[in-house]
């Protein structure tokens, strides 16, 4: 098998990834990346973890970080490993197999891959999709066929197919999908309507852009989501390129639970925070936009009740003008499903966990630190949001699948920090 992996971001050739070896000893865990000396960048940032410098070998952990975010959460993981029977550690080896199509524009290439590289796609039919989306519930694989070289982070059961026209297809190879196709779970039917429902809050916000929908198929439902780091021009297939704010913050790649911030030790260097993104979004050219656009991003998350907003779902793009902070996307209301376990956010406002204690001022406290944003600043952002995420749950119909009491329970926390309180428990019945 290949021992070295070309890298490209879009069609840009930048480099050779080969797996990390100390004396005779590979080190499975991490890569080694070699820029190109010719590499001259036009398509934009590669990563906001490390430079690129030509002909310059970048520290290999954090080039192992980088390119292990792209990979599947756990089980997901171990899963597709089995398929290929390699070692779910092996960096290298999960780049080989399923680094062809990944989130953003960065693929890595096989010596055997054809150049021009022509995707192939296979039409499927409804009880193929039906089909594929009951493989990647009961094997946690993301539904993958044996010729597949794509993957995508996260731990909820996922199926990705490219939508042209209205017919599903299945990518080949390293042909790239259109859209994320999530099953509706017999442990929690509720949660992709939860989700939708998120969905057209933050379209009606302007927080994003992304389509979607639930669709069924019999007994089969799923919610059908665009991937908003691709664009398609008729059965062409384009791609932005993004990384998530673990990889930007260099958080190692194994370890699921390091993209959340640590509880017992707020200031942990190899956890995320608010603060730590914000020192992103204030370093980009457009520092005082970006960062506004994530404090209203982290606001929509208080006031959905979403306790999986982690590092990894906060996005930056990466374009030829810029780097901005993503669409707003993995957004649910956790907390008001069946079977919480506690209050505990993902990262903490003002130094706080627990989302009942979450106030207008918190909020406000939490954005001065992050000593980018002027105080009269802060204030209308928040202020804006609360006005904005009222008038869009007036504006959106939620589908009556939601879990019980949801509706209520965001009306309730935007009320409440509108009127300058904490969220505080919610009440029975609102």
């Amino acid at each position: 098998m290949a021992e070295t992996l070309a890298v490209f971001l879009h069609d840009d050739y930048l480099g050779d990834v080969v797996p990390f070896a100390q004396g005779r000893r590979r080190q499975k865990n991490r890569v080694r990346f070699h820029w190109d000396s010719g590499y001259q960048s036009g398509a934009g940032t590669l990563t906001e973890s490390f430079t690129s410098i030509p002909g310059r070998e970048p520290d290999s952990t954090l080039a192992s970080n980088f390119f292990g975010g792209y990979t599947p959460d756990g089980n997901h993981r171990e899963a597709m490993a089995a398929t290929r029977r390699i070692d779910q550690g092996d960096l290298f080896s999960l780049l080989r197999e399923f680094g062809g199509s990944l989130g953003g524009a960065l693929t890595f290439r096989t010596p055997e891959e054809a150049s021009p590289y022509i995707p192939r796609y296979t039409t499927i039919d409804d009880a193929t999709v039906a089909q594929r989306l009951k493989q990647a519930v009961e094997r946690h694989d993301l539904g993958i066929q044996d010729d597949s070289r794509s993957m995508l982070p996260g731990f909820q059961p996922k199926l990705l197919l490219a939508r042209f026209d209205t017919q599903w297809h299945e990518p080949h190879g390293r042909a790239h999908s259109t859209h994320i196709l999530k099953p509706q779970l017999q442990s929690q039917p509720h949660q992709i309507y939860n989700e939708y429902y998120s969905h057209q809050l933050a379209r009606a916000m302007g927080l994003s852009q992304f389509g979607s929908e639930v669709i069924s198929i019999g007994q089969t439902a799923f919610l059908s989501i665009e991937r908003f780091d691709r664009v398609v021009d008729g059965t062409a297939v384009s791609l932005i390129h993004q990384e998530d704010a673990a990889q930007a913050l260099g958080l190692d790649w194994q370890t699921s639970e390091i993209k959340f911030q640590d509880s017992q030790w707020q200031a942990n260097p190899a956890r995320p925070s608010a603060r730590k993104i914000a020192e992103i979004t204030g370093s980009l050219p457009n520092a005082l936009v970006e960062t506004a656009q994530w404090l209203r991003q982290l606001i929509f998350h208080v006031l959905i009740g979403d306790n999986d907003a982690h590092a990894k779902n906060v996005g930056f793009v990466h374009e030829s003008s810029g780097t901005r902070l993503s669409e707003l996307y993995d957004a649910v209301p956790n907390l008001y499903q069946e079977g919480r376990i506690n209050w505990d956010m993902a990262m903490a406002v003002d130094g706080d966990f627990d989302h009942r204690k979450v106030s207008a001022e918190s909020i406000a406290h939490e954005a001065a630190s992050w000593s980018v944003l002027r105080a009269d600043t802060i204030d209308r952002v928040i202020q804006s949001t609360l006005r904005e995420f009222a008038d869009a749950q007036a504006s959106v119909t939620a589908p009556s699948e939601v879990d019980p009491d949801v509706v209520e329970r965001l009306g309730w926390n935007a009320r409440r920090l509108a009127e300058g309180n904490q969220i505080s428990t919610p009440k029975e019945k609102l």
